[in-house]
């Protein structure tokens, strides 16, 4: 636009009518200031820009931020206020979204404004925080006029969340997700998506491949092992592939004891069971509590139980208990190992113990019958 400004079009189509003689004479004032427009300095244009707004000559007004908008002589910070005035003008004024969206294109076009210039100002201020609707028209219709990559790529964030949970639209979301994996292929927030999709329709591969990805390039360091540690356990439950769930834990396990249980369950799905035990070990000395701990033990007592070390098994379990007396089925472990030793003595200290443990009264009785018949079994051994 050029330096001269003249009062053309400033006649009774675009103006209110005057409610009084007083306010005809400060419109032809104000009709009379256009022309000098260029030659005021900024204090004055302002004022009389907003002498125009309070009369509703939301024509001219907009014939003057246009004008300015269009200086070179003017910095980015106050090209960017006079676009979000021309915007409101337009959107508050006007009452027209079009022309609105119109000014707001050619405002992400010539400033390249970050996206959360975008949600902060034309967003939230000229749009108002809750009209997800005209939020959502808004993004789609700047979308191409934003050139950064990164920029883009929060717009269209943002635009799947509008899409998903502010406004249902769920045929929307995919699609803006694919493409933001167009333009950004380890994405996580879209690979998020795909993920629980997959696991929601049980398609367990397609799932892990997102996962894959996700545990490679998450930004977190954090975020990586969790995605790596949600990769184990759908190898391990989904998938059962407990040879793929031990390569991901296994440098896991030390550093994050959250993936130590899923490790464990991997070794014995496997029967890897001198791999279990010596793993077991590392665990006990490093566990996070006593109950963790005595879990360790009962598991290492298992493992020796099912490969025939029933005297290591039994002095696992008892280690256990030391930590968990109370813990009935390390008590019933302990006498499946006893009965393999075949000490009829301590199978029957070990099953009273286990009566003070039971808490049904049936159960008591089931145990007194058998405490009975281990005693008549360990007496006849002494005879022996």
């Amino acid at each position: 636009m050029g330096g001269t400004l003249t009062s053309d079009g400033f006649d009774e189509e675009v103006i209110p009518a005057p409610q009084s003689p007083e306010e005809y004479q400060i419109l032809v004032s104000l009709v009379s200031s256009i022309g000098d427009f260029p030659r005021m300095n900024h204090q004055e244009q302002d004022l009389l820009i907003r002498s125009l707004e309070a009369y509703e000559c939301y024509q001219q007004v907009d014939k003057l931020l246009r004008w300015r908008v269009a200086r070179p002589d003017r910095n980015h910070q106050q090209h960017l206020h006079d676009y979000l005035w021309l915007m409101k003008v337009h959107y508050l004024g006007l009452d027209s979204f079009d022309s609105f969206l119109e000014v707001a294109k050619l405002c992400v076009t010539n400033l390249q404004i970050p996206f959360s210039t975008i949600r902060l100002h034309l967003m939230e201020e000229v749009l108002g925080p809750e009209n997800f609707r005209e939020h959502l028209l808004l993004m789609r219709g700047v979308l191409d006029a934003v050139q950064d990559v990164t920029q883009k790529v929060l717009l269209l964030e943002r635009t799947a969340l509008v899409c998903e949970k502010k406004l249902f639209l769920e045929g929307e979301v995919e699609p803006t997700y694919n493409q933001i994996l167009k333009i950004s292929p380890n994405n996580e927030k879209a690979r998020k998506y795909r993920k629980l999709h997959h696991i929601h329709n049980m398609e367990w591969a397609d799932a892990a491949e997102q996962l894959k990805v996700l545990a490679q390039h998450a930004e977190n360091p954090q975020e990586r092992v969790r995605y790596s540690h949600e990769l184990a356990q759908l190898f391990l439950y989904n998938l059962n592939q407990p040879a793929a769930a031990i390569d991901l834990l296994r440098p896991l396990a030390i550093q994050n004891p959250e993936t130590r249980h899923a490790l464990i369950e991997a070794y014995e799905r496997l029967e890897l069971d001198e791999e279990l035990i010596s793993t077991l070990l590392s665990f006990e000395r490093t566990a996070r509590d006593p109950q963790e701990s005595a879990h360790f033990k009962f598991r290492r007592g298992n493992g020796l139980l099912k490969m025939g070390r029933a005297d290591e098994a039994a002095k696992a379990f008892r280690e256990a208990l030391q930590l968990q007396p109370g813990a009935l089925l390390i008590h019933e472990a302990l006498v499946a190992a006893l009965v393999e030793i075949g000490s009829a003595g301590q199978l029957s200290d070990e099953l009273l113990r286990l009566r003070d443990v039971v808490q049904l009264d049936s159960s008591k009785v089931s145990l007194d019958q058998l405490i009975e018949r281990v005693r008549h079994v360990a007496d006849a051994q002494t005879q022996l």
